[in-house]
């Protein structure tokens, strides 16, 4: 499913103790290793998902009730609604009911303001759950519906969407338009260096289109 970091053995306070800004930060980058990035970590776990699954399942067995212990955490001290929306939604994806997640991204990211970065992060997570939920069709029309907005990162995941196709053709060519339109406007942000990194993994294998030797 996720590239899952180790996790501290015990980033949450027991039952009746206080919450600390010491427990708070290290719950922070416990759930930003749960992958809360906006394009980078999405498309890499795309990219990643599900040819790494047998490799990832021990890993993610052993980690998944600390996870879903540090996600519950995270929703009972999160103030906001729509934070806490995310994080229920990020909940159900854990525990593997994908239906649920769906309709958790699915209702936040039109209850979001658009233009901001929740409304961005709920958009990307719909699109990775609906692959994970064997829907390719509307993962990848949940990306192509970002382009207006968010050009940059609707290439992006589009580009992860290719290249997981095997079509390494149609990936080069949205991350080339991302690359050059970032020129001009800036639209990749801080995603530009991994689109670069995107753009390597997108080239031709160099046994591709080789003649052969004599």
């Amino acid at each position: 499913m996720l590239y899952w970091r180790e996790l501290p053995a015990r980033p949450w306070p027991r039952k009746g103790e206080p919450v600390t800004a010491k427990t708070r930060r290290m719950l922070e980058m416990t759930l930003l290793a749960l992958g809360l990035g906006l394009v980078g970590v999405a498309v890499m776990t795309y990219l990643t998902w599900p040819a790494n699954t047998l490799g990832n399942y021990v890993r993610d067995r052993r980690n998944r009730e600390a996870n879903i212990r540090a996600i519950t955490m995270r929703i009972e001290s999160e103030p906001d609604p729509f934070e806490r929306r995310f994080y229920q939604a990020m909940l159900a994806e854990e525990k593997g009911d994908l239906g649920e997640a769906i309709r958790g991204f699915q209702s936040l990211r039109d209850d979001a303001r658009p233009g901001t970065k929740l409304h961005l992060r709920s958009t990307l997570r719909l699109g990775l759950v609906y692959g994970q939920n064997r829907q390719p069709g509307q993962e990848l029309a949940t990306y192509q519906a970002l382009m207006n907005r968010y050009p940059g990162p609707s290439r992006l995941s589009q580009a992860a969407f290719y290249l997981r196709q095997g079509e390494r053709d149609r990936a080069r060519a949205l991350l080339d338009e991302a690359l050059a339109q970032d020129e001009k406007d800036g639209s990749l942000g801080s995603d530009r260096q991994f689109a670069q990194r995107l753009r390597a993994i997108a080239e031709p294998k160099k046994s591709e289109g080789a003649s052969p030797s004599r």
